[in-house]
């Protein structure tokens, strides 16, 4: 899989990238994640669409659903409301590839960071698309 590229097997599975901006409340953030049933993340964009970081739909369920999140997984726990929640307030640390990254890079990448969707930017950081697992599995099979 050295030789195939991000751009080559990308839009198998997941068409656009599913986007919301920082300030995004809990609701509409929720609804971008489920309006497209592939997505298993959403990414958080600034106002020129550059990547700001990763929500990543489980994560994402757990804020959703805090009430009934075992004590011992309080680390999740929001310290507001739902309804006071924002994008921003449940956003992880942006992980990325390029179109001209191998799959075993997006791979190393979502296995390293227990992901199974990862944006895919360009140069200047904007959202261009989304690599999705099932696209790797895909690949793979296709090798063979």
């Amino acid at each position: 899989m050295k030789s195939f590229k991000v751009k080559s097997v990308r839009c198998l599975i997941t068409k656009d990238a599913s986007t919301v901006k920082k300030d995004a409340d809990a609701m509409t953030t929720a609804k971008e994640i489920v309006k497209d049933p592939k997505t298993r993340s959403v990414y958080v964009v600034d106002s020129d669409n550059k990547l700001l970081g990763i929500i990543p739909a489980m994560n994402f369920t757990q804020y959703l659903f805090y009430e009934y999140v075992p004590d011992e997984f309080f680390y999740y726990k929001a310290a507001k409301p739902i309804e006071e929640i924002t994008a921003g307030d449940t956003i992880l640390p942006p992980v990325y590839v390029k179109e001209e990254d191998t799959l075993d890079t997006a791979f190393q990448k979502m296995f390293s960071e227990n992901l199974k969707e990862l944006p895919v930017v360009d140069d200047e950081m904007h959202v261009i698309g989304d690599l999705n697992i099932l696209e790797l599995v895909s690949a793979r099979i296709e090798r063979r």
